[in-house]
């Protein structure tokens, strides 16, 4: 068994926090409006909370009226570490058992992505897009990771001794990423994302301020 302080503190937070457990159930019933009819469910998770929303999910999808869909989740692990890896297979095959144990067809892949700017839905890959597929994308918590200083694509022709440049693009890597979601054309997509690195660093320590407080009272 591979334990990982990163995945201990994730529990630990929920476990401390209402905020968390919110956020879960709230997703979840966007994702169950969003899929309600489909028969071939594909999420692509590129969350930092270890899959810890998707039991609930599951549960969720096995009681529906037209009956359970089949599911197809691919995790996508950002951390460079080879233990997230291995904790991160050793939860979807759990997640593959509660699967089993609600009745819903399920089946799974782990990809590892520490650049996750180079993200594709590359045909005959773990994450190929489907047709009969409705696609969510679940990207909670990890697009600080990735990031947002630009970089300047020029495209021309040198001409008369000089460089004639017909065209400026300025994009970055989390516009990349942004962009590569956007053109999967999913259902869902779930994600927070903010322009500037400073603005993200003052909403994170005011978030950690609040809930270190809400700690603290109880």
């Amino acid at each position: 068994m591979v334990k990982s302080s990163a995945y201990g503190d994730s529990r630990d937070l929920q476990e401390a926090s209402p905020w968390t457990t919110f956020g879960h159930v709230a997703c979840n019933g966007v994702l169950l409006e969003a899929f309600e009819g489909e028969t071939n469910i594909h999420i692509v998770d590129i969350s930092s909370t270890f899959c810890t929303q998707w039991p609930t999910l599951l549960e969720a999808l096995a009681t529906r009226a037209e009956g359970a869909p089949n599911v197809r989740l691919s995790a996508i692990v950002v951390s460079k570490e080879e233990s997230a890896m291995q904790i991160m297979h050793q939860i979807m095959m759990r997640l593959d058992r509660f699967a089993r144990l609600m009745g819903v067809p399920f089946d799974y892949s782990v990809t590892h992505l520490p650049q996750l700017e180079r993200l594709q839905f590359a045909p005959g890959s773990a994450l190929e897009l489907r047709q009969d597929e409705a696609l969510a994308i679940n990207c909670i918590h990890t697009l600080h990771q990735v990031p947002v200083e630009e970089l300047t694509t020029i495209t021309g022709q040198a001409a008369g001794g000089r460089n004639d440049i017909t065209d400026i693009q300025y994009s970055s890597p989390r516009d990349q990423i942004l962009y590569t979601f956007r053109d999967a054309n999913p259902k869902v997509r779930m994600h927070k994302n903010l322009p500037h690195l400073l603005i993200n660093s003052d909403h994170k320590l005011y978030w950690f301020a609040a809930l270190a407080a809400l700690i603290i009272s109880n």
